[in-house]
């Protein structure tokens, strides 16, 4: 056979050369134990949230099974309350959270973090943009219209620090993040300050009302209607003042945490009610049912005041709400409780005090009266005067 038929066969039995293939990317290892609880933490957090709405829908209901009562009366005694009640919670309730939910969303501040040593000229960049933005929705805030001039001019000032920040070297960083600083607390803390001395006041007044109010309804469906009715007509008064609220997620944090108040001022009745009856025990009638009532206005006003502050937090907007910085906002807002507390506690003490002195009062004048009565009439029948007088 011819050499070229042996050197095809030899080419055609040797192995071919394959081109080496790119290793492959190994992705990132995860914990899969910390994936599993980050997502079971997930789940379990809305399920809660579920049960909390459906709680907080069901004490609404416990209001519509009072139509009972009236029905037996009169089947058009029954519609009547049905109208009077569905109107009382459309009015009350569902007006303000729809005027809640109509305010514009408010500039969502941007998950970054300006290193204060070294800090990056993009960050910068982002955060001043986002400052333009707060500074654009406070010009259309009805509150602050009297400083619109002057918000135009921060806006304007605001957009010579981006353009300088943007063309800046990592030298010049650490100035602009400076001045940064300076055009926060000038420009945009400045115009928020006398808006939250208002919210402030708004919380303590809600705060005190709310108290107040289940302190003396003695009965806790009604306790859940009026934390109902004044806790969301206090995130409307704040989203209304801050001209924002919240994304979406936000908002239905609020709602939800409204729901929650809800559903726990009707399970405090049962509390308050065990609270008097050991109070009753040791310090007589009048004490029992001045303790428990006291007691359940006080828990209540302390919720409110919760929610107040973390609604104004999340209308307010300014400062982020990453999963870093959402804890210290919350220990924040508990500590803006903890301060105003003794005021609220002070005050409706004060308010309820009162109420509850003229209650004592009259209650010691009907016993008296009873008494005497009832002295009145064994004497009719001879038995006025002890034996042996």
């Amino acid at each position: 056979m011819c050499p070229a038929f042996w050197r095809t066969l030899l080419m055609a039995n040797l192995p071919v050369p394959v081109p080496a293939s790119t290793p492959a990317v190994k992705p990132a290892q995860r914990w899969e134990l910390a994936a599993q609880w980050a997502q079971g933490w997930r789940i379990l957090k809305w399920s809660v949230s579920a049960v909390v709405v459906i709680a907080a829908l069901m004490v609404i209901g416990q209001g519509y099974l009072f139509y009972r009562l009236f029905d037996d009366v009169h089947p058009l005694l029954g519609y009547a309350y049905i109208l009077l009640l569905t109107a009382g919670l459309a009015l009350l309730v569902v007006r303000p959270v729809m005027a809640f939910l109509s305010m514009p969303v408010a500039a969502k501040p941007p998950d970054i973090l300006i290193d204060p040593k070294a800090p990056d000229p993009k960050a910068l960049v982002a955060r001043v943009r986002y400052d333009i933005r707060y500074l654009q929705m406070l010009a259309a805030n009805p509150e602050v219209q009297a400083e619109r001039a002057a918000i135009e001019e921060s806006i304007a000032k605001g957009r010579a620090l981006m353009a300088r920040a943007g063309r800046a070297t990592p030298q010049e960083a650490l100035g602009i993040s400076s001045e940064l600083e300076t055009f926060e607390r000038a420009h945009i803390e400045a115009l928020l300050g006398p808006l939250d001395r208002r919210v402030n006041q708004i919380i303590h007044a809600e705060a005190v009302g709310v108290g107040v109010a289940t302190a003396l309804s003695m009965n806790g469906t009604v306790d859940a209607f009026i934390v109902l009715w004044r806790n969301a007509n206090l995130i409307a008064r704040i989203s209304r003042i801050y001209f924002g609220r919240p994304h979406l997620m936000g908002s239905l944090r609020i709602l939800r945490d409204v729901a929650a108040i809800v559903v726990a001022a009707r399970a405090l009745e049962d509390v308050t009610d065990l609270t008097g009856d050991v109070v009753g025990s040791l310090l007589g009638r009048m004490g029992g049912l001045i303790a428990g009532p006291v007691m359940d206005g006080g828990i209540n006003a302390m919720m409110t005041l919760k929610l107040g502050y973390l609604a104004k937090r999340r209308c307010r907007s300014f400062k982020g709400w990453t999963a870093g910085q959402a804890a210290a906002i919350s220990e924040g807002a508990l500590r803006e409780v903890k301060a105003e507390s003794g005021s609220v506690i002070t005050d409706l003490l004060k308010r309820v005090g009162g109420l509850t002195t003229h209650a004592t009062r009259a209650t010691e004048r009907v016993l008296a009266g009873s008494r005497s009565t009832w002295e009145l009439i064994r004497s009719w029948f001879g038995g006025g005067r002890p034996v042996g007088s």
